[in-house]
């Protein structure tokens, strides 16, 4: 698509997004995707408010997500990692879920990405502090590509170590299942998994799998069905497609 025609697009989404955001109805758009997890003490209302408060689920829209696959519904966890308020409180739910499932088999640690998973990982090992002092080893992350790397600092991960994968949004499992085996290849237990949201739809057999597997937490599954490009109904009615590294915070 012309450079031009992005902006327009664009600029287009994001003034319906800001008079979306302002008006009375965005509760009715939202309440629909939410889905509380089980593993979560937040409920529907308290998601509610994160993803209304900091603006970060664009409707309506042709989204390429990082995965390739294409959306009507897009969600951008930068837009909340601009709230620290809302940070914590995802981050104090994880450190309580981590409490309460671990309680006879502490965790050394948590694996994420240089992103703003990052946030999360931090924020959790922050409330943890006085009890367990868990370690945060991170790997790289490509703003350019959305992939992730699987290198750590040396020692970072000491063999028989218990570590959690921690992410921000999952769709396929793909990223989460990389840092899984980043724990494993260098040594370590894979405890279990972590994310914000899931927006995979149940649609992804891989998601399905690693949750049967792992102890795994999310915070919300969200409705956001992906397809493939050849079967995106989006593209056949020739709307315009962005990518997952235009989305703006609004």
């Amino acid at each position: 698509m012309p450079v031009g025609t992005v902006d327009l697009t664009l600029a287009e989404m994001v003034d319906r997004h800001r008079l979306l955001y302002q008006g009375s109805g965005i509760d009715a758009k939202l309440n629909p995707l939410i889905r509380a997890g089980s593993s979560t003490n937040l409920r529907q209302k308290d998601i509610l408010n994160i993803l209304r408060t900091s603006r970060s689920v664009f409707f309506d829209t042709h989204v390429e997500v990082v995965s390739g696959h294409h959306t009507a519904t897009y969600l951008r966890f930068e837009s909340i990692a601009h709230f620290p308020e809302l940070i914590q409180q995802i981050a104090g739910d994880m450190a309580d879920w981590i409490r309460r499932m671990f309680q006879s088999s502490p965790i050394t640690g948590l694996v994420a990405t240089c992103s703003t998973a990052e946030l999360l990982a931090q924020g959790v090992a922050d409330v943890l502090h006085d009890t367990t002092g868990l370690r945060v080893a991170l790997t790289p992350y490509s703003c350019e590509t959305g992939r992730i790397g699987t290198d750590i600092n040396v020692g970072a991960i000491k063999a028989g170590e218990r570590f959690l994968a921690l992410n921000d949004v999952t769709t396929r499992g793909n990223c989460v299942s990389k840092l899984g085996k980043v724990i494993t290849d260098h040594g370590g237990v894979l405890a279990g998994m972590m994310v914000f949201a899931r927006r995979d739809s149940g649609q992804f057999p891989l998601m399905n799998e690693l949750i049967a597997r792992h102890p795994f937490y999310y915070t919300t599954d969200l409705d956001m069905p992906q397809w493939e490009p050849a079967h995106c109904p989006l593209c056949r009615a020739h709307k315009p497609l962005l990518s997952w590294k235009d989305m703006p915070a609004l």
